[in-house]
């Protein structure tokens, strides 16, 4: 089934909307088989789920580390195994549980859709758990892109299987936060403004634009195969602000850009995604894709 991509154009440019943990209408669980569905059925470009390593060759789909909150059942999602999720319930939803990552494949096979697999496990990763994963996705590997701040077991990755399709969040490595928002990573508040425990941020010894193009060529080398960068959209805001353009520095390396997730809260929001859009950002990723299409239909 060919897909119709959901997304936003502004002055002439075009940005696909990627919608998060499979949200689209909202009436259902994020990351559940019924949004995911959903946002097949809609003819989605692109959707972006969460995945944890599972004892068993199988992944769950599922955002927090631990189940308590969300469902039935407890203790971390990377320790359970398939029998324990299929026995889990939302609590939003009893009738409905979180899918395996390989339900999920089953029914993608069906649909042109592109899936991000945002992987969650903070350790490192096992070969088994790494060909878990490989071997899971492989009916429908075309259409998938591994997505991780884990710069540690994207490289595993890419070493087990070189052609791997994967992309980098640095968010652990350089960030921008606006005040009271709470940041666990990077821990300082470095002399540029940005979110940074590297050396280079101690002090403040050249423009703004050369530290951002450095610490970019330095995070370039912690994940050498990433196809694509995932970055928190305040981070390009303010990057764009320090005269830094980072998705035409991407570009330039044929690397795409990805930005996380601004939402829609009205008109006043709409500069987001205009200055987004204007700066090539490819794909945006965002639990209010219909809300966004909606706005800039007449654009």
């Amino acid at each position: 089934m060919a897909s119709t991509p959901i997304s936003v154009t502004h002055s002439s440019r075009t940005s696909v909307l990627v919608c998060h943990m499979g949200v689209l209408s909202g009436r259902h669980p994020r990351n559940s088989f019924a949004a995911i569905r959903e946002c097949f059925e809609a003819g989605a470009a692109r959707i972006e789920i969460d995945v944890h390593s599972l004892k068993g060759q199988d992944y769950v789909v599922f955002h927090d580390l631990h189940f308590d909150n969300e469902t039935t059942g407890s203790g971390a999602a990377g320790k359970a195994t398939p029998n324990a999720v299929r026995a889990l319930r939302y609590k939003a939803d009893p009738d409905a549980r979180p899918p395996l990552l390989s339900e999920v494949v089953d029914l993608a096979r069906g649909y042109d859709t592109e899936m991000q697999l945002d992987w969650k496990d903070l350790r490192l990763m096992s070969d088994a758990r790494l060909r878990a994963l490989i071997d899971t996705v492989a009916p429908v590997r075309e259409k998938i892109i591994v997505s991780s701040p884990q710069d540690w077991n994207l490289r595993r990755l890419g070493a087990a299987d070189p052609s791997f399709p994967y992309g980098f969040d640095p968010g652990h490595y350089l960030d921008y936060a606006i005040e009271g928002q709470s940041v666990f990573l990077p821990r300082n508040l470095g002399a540029y403004g940005y979110r940074d425990d590297h050396p280079m941020s101690f002090g403040r010894a050249e423009a703004v634009g050369d530290y951002l193009e450095t610490r970019m060529e330095m995070l370039a080398l912690q994940a050498p195969a990433a196809r694509e960068y995932f970055l928190a959209f305040r981070l390009v805001l303010q990057m764009l602000d320090d005269g830094f353009n980072v998705a035409d520095w991407l570009h330039a390396r044929g690397i795409g850009a990805n930005v996380w997730t601004p939402d829609y809260h009205g008109p006043e929001s709409r500069r987001w995604i205009e200055r987004l859009v204007d700066a090539g950002i490819d794909r945006i990723t965002t639990n209010t894709a219909p809300a966004w299409a909606a706005a800039f239909a007449d654009s």
